[in-house]
């Protein structure tokens, strides 16, 4: 079974409620998931997967979520290469057009950077949650189903 770390970083608990349904769709896929807040996780941790999937909002014009930095930081000098990712979180395409899920871009582009395969399209919400939910879990079996 394909080992899949699911490192999420949520201030309001929306990112949060994702994951959890992200988690469904990736077991529903097969997968072995563990479900980690960023701010309880380690980049050591990233070696004992064969993927890596990030949660992540984004805040203000364009930054990640608070937990977030030192974790993305820390990321430097580390290879992913025979990693497999994938990136998602909520976002407010009305308040920041300009800067509308940045963060899940900066985390796709930092896991390419390190030499992980990104095998989905980042799945970006917009506005409130809970109703994504069912894509959420939808594009975590996709997900599985690329591993």
């Amino acid at each position: 079974m394909v080992k899949v770390v699911l490192i999420y970083g949520s201030t309001t608990g929306n990112t949060e409620a994702l994951s959890e349904h992200v988690a469904a769709g990736l077991e529903r896929g097969m997968a072995e998931v563990t479900v980690k807040d960023v701010a309880k996780a380690s980049v050591e941790e990233l070696a004992n997967y064969d993927a890596i999937v990030f949660g992540c909002s984004t805040w203000g014009e364009g930054d990640l979520q608070d937990d977030f930095f030192d974790f993305h930081d820390a990321m430097d000098g580390i290879s992913l290469k025979g990693k497999k990712g994938a990136v998602f979180g909520p976002g407010d395409s009305e308040d920041y057009p300009d800067s509308f899920c940045t963060a899940v871009d900066i985390l796709k582009e930092s896991l390419e950077e390190h030499g992980a395969e990104i095998i989905a399209e980042n799945f970006k919400i917009d506005g409130e949650v809970e109703p994504a939910f069912e894509d959420a879990e939808a594009w975590g079996l996709k997900v599985a189903k690329a591993l």
